[in-house]
């Protein structure tokens, strides 16, 4: 299982429950894409070859919203950060971190058989949801 740190009681009544992404072979064409939540906010899936991992995060950064699916992933030591395009602020894939005092939120995924799992608050979709 990949580990992410986010609590499975988001503080409103709402449990986290796993639900399928998509196929793992098909997701690991993109190493960004954006993910729809269900009545929620965006979510942006990275794929990192160099350790075969997907990370799950908020797509929009937490300093000016900016679109985190359409930033640069970079590798920093033993982790990956994501480069918002916006004013260039980094996150860490796994913790959510940044060196600005910002937190990025991050989400445990899952390989199961050919499907790819993230433990979300509400269902999550490749296409958008209502």
């Amino acid at each position: 299982m990949e580990e992410a740190k986010n609590s499975n009681d988001l503080g409103h009544g709402e449990l986290n429950q796993w639900s399928v992404v998509g196929k793992v072979e098909e997701l690991k064409t993109k190493s960004c894409r954006k993910v729809f939540m269900k009545e929620s906010c965006n979510l942006a899936l990275f794929y990192v070859k160099a350790k075969n991992r997907f990370y799950l995060t908020n797509s929009a950064c937490p300093h000016a919203r900016g679109p985190l699916e359409q930033g640069d992933i970079e590798e920093a030591g033993d982790s990956y950060t994501v480069t918002c395009p916006l004013h260039y602020y980094s996150f860490d894939l796994e913790t959510g971190e940044s060196s600005t005092g910002l937190r990025l939120a991050v989400y445990k995924t899952e390989i199961r058989g050919g499907d790819l799992y993230a433990l979300t608050p509400r269902p999550v979709s490749l296409k958008k949801l209502s």
